[in-house]
């Protein structure tokens, strides 16, 4: 009771409404900067390691996922990473990684049809948990990605399913297409050789309705032969004199 009668007398000695005071200790509050500690301190004094083993998080370090005890025996710690908002939400900041870090475009160069990966403008979008491991690890050329990998949902295709991103099969949002936009020679001894026009039928159909399930994304699968081509596979998918004219019809693709 003592102190009210104090704190009451001092508002009207000075002139200071309740409001004022409260108002001027906010915005001191606002002005002290964030505390980050180092792990030596985090160890002794932070609430997280008074209740959570240490050990829980200084496991050693595997290739390709993510090392807690990599960055602690580096001197940093768990509020240079994370936003803590009490036991509740606990986020890894979005732009952390990129504060040491270069993230940049990476380049797919071992297939035929090859692609980059906006890694800058993912991670703006993103926080790297949602990747990294569970999606790709943490190491360059770990994943073999293939699009049959990627239809299947594993890799870009975790996102890029037509819902949460654009589908797969928009070949040209990742693939530069315009170099494909070119004839393909096919050698046929005796009959005449063929001249595949990509440019003409990527003009009248999609990527997806030749490739994978007609043809696999390779530069070459050897000899095609005309005998799966007559029951339906190959060419004849389209060939069928119902979506195109027969293959039987030799000389519109074969030229002596």
């Amino acid at each position: 009771m003592r102190w009210l009668v104090l704190v009451s007398m001092s508002l009207l000695i000075f002139g200071c409404s309740p409001a004022k005071v409260e108002h001027a200790a906010t915005a001191e509050a606002e002005k002290e900067p964030e505390k980050v500690v180092t792990r030596d301190e985090a160890i002794k004094s932070l609430p997280c390691f008074q209740c959570h083993a240490y050990e829980k998080f200084s496991a050693p370090p595997r290739k390709g996922v993510f090392s807690h005890r990599l960055h602690l025996d580096s001197g940093y710690h768990c509020n240079q990473c994370h936003d803590f908002q009490g036991h509740q939400h606990i986020t890894v900041r979005r732009d952390v990684c990129g504060n040491c870090h270069s993230i940049k475009a990476i380049a797919f160069n071992k297939t035929a049809f090859p692609s980059r990966f906006n890694h800058e403008s993912h991670a703006k979008t993103f926080s790297c948990r949602e990747c990294h491991p569970g999606v790709f690890l943490m190491k360059t050329g770990a994943a073999e990605v293939t699009m049959k990998d990627i239809y299947n949902g594993a890799y870009c295709g975790a996102c890029h399913d037509g819902k949460k991103a654009f589908s797969a099969n928009e070949c040209d949002k990742c693939h530069a297409v315009k170099g494909f936009n070119k004839e393909l020679t096919y050698k046929v001894e005796g009959i005449g050789d063929v001249a595949f026009s990509h440019k003409f039928h990527t003009s009248a159909f999609g990527c997806s309705d030749c490739h994978p399930k007609l043809f696999e994304m390779k530069k070459t699968q050897g000899r095609m032969k005309m005998e799966p081509m007559e029951k339906g596979k190959l060419c004849g998918a389209c060939h069928n004199n119902q979506i195109a004219f027969p293959v039987s019809d030799c000389a519109r693709c074969h030229k002596s």
